[in-house]
């Protein structure tokens, strides 16, 4: 089990993923370093008029030392931040965890779910999963748009794919090689069509106790399967909505990021889409 709330489709990272990811934040940081900020603030940067096969006397401009300061300064803070994430996941005070989008962050243990951390790598997974999501390009997200974050790793139900009847009752006559016309289907037909043998969801659809079902009754309850779940995504996402103008904010975002179960019982720290128990 995690230390840290993992939300969908996130993971701890492996210790090759720790390691690449340092190395190379580290080495992107020295690189700058100590090829243009150093040589800048010392006055002995490459100039046009220096050949880099012999040494350069000093002579940058004012500009450029202050520059070459200013930004060697941020980055060696830059540096002495990455050295202290590290040292945090090292010793089991933070984690580093793996987005659905594999991009990845520092989480305290014990920070407040709510909040998607930071740290060595700039966590920009929210904005990025929602710059993914927003199809229109509003800047927040209707609940379409979020429904398709909330079914990304699972098969969605049909009435969400396919929100039109009319549509749907094309599609699933096609799939199930259903001929034209209307049709009395027993429940034999029944699993012949569906390949399936559950005679309880037969004689649920069976509302008249004859033993048939009729072609549109059969469509509509294989259309209808799945409403269940778009109930519950639905609950979340308007108790996620805290203004109530029907579209997720960022920050309300993150609040549905957080698979319903989890998100009325904070001390549940597993992730809910694998199974994976104490």
């Amino acid at each position: 089990m995690s230390k840290v709330k993992l939300y969908h489709g996130e993971r701890e990272a492996t210790f090759i993923e720790k390691l690449k990811g340092f190395l190379l934040v580290n080495g992107v940081i020295l690189i700058f370093l100590f090829a243009f900020f150093i040589p800048m603030a010392n006055g002995t940067a490459f100039t046009e008029d220096c050949d880099p096969s012999i040494d350069c006397e000093p002579g940058g401009d004012m500009f450029s030392v202050v520059i070459g300061y200013s930004l060697g300064g941020c980055f060696v803070i830059g540096l002495i931040l990455v050295w202290y994430q590290a040292f945090l996941v090292v010793t089991g005070k933070a984690v580093m965890v793996m987005t659905s989008g594999n991009s990845s962050t520092i989480r305290r243990v014990g920070s407040n779910p709510n909040s998607t951390g930071g740290g060595m790598f700039s966590n920009f997974a929210t904005k990025g999963m929602m710059r993914a999501l927003d199809i229109d390009g509003d800047g927040k997200l209707s609940f379409d748009e979020a429904a398709t974050f909330y079914f990304q790793d699972k098969e969605p139900p049909l009435k969400f794919v396919v929100p039109d009847f009319k549509k749907a009752y094309e599609i699933i006559s096609r799939e199930l090689d259903l001929p034209p016309g209307d049709l009395s289907i027993s429940f034999d037909d029944y699993c012949v069509y569906t390949d399936s043998e559950d005679k309880a969801k037969f004689d649920k659809i069976d509302t008249d106790n004859d033993g048939m079902i009729s072609k549109d009754q059969l469509i509509e309850s294989i259309w209808n399967d799945g409403d269940s779940e778009l109930e519950k995504v639905r609950a979340h996402f308007n108790d996620c909505n805290s203004d109530g103008d029907g579209f997720l904010s960022r920050e309300e975002f993150e609040k549905f990021m957080i698979p319903p179960d989890e998100s009325k019982s904070t001390e549940k720290t597993d992730e809910w889409w694998s199974g994976t128990e104490e």
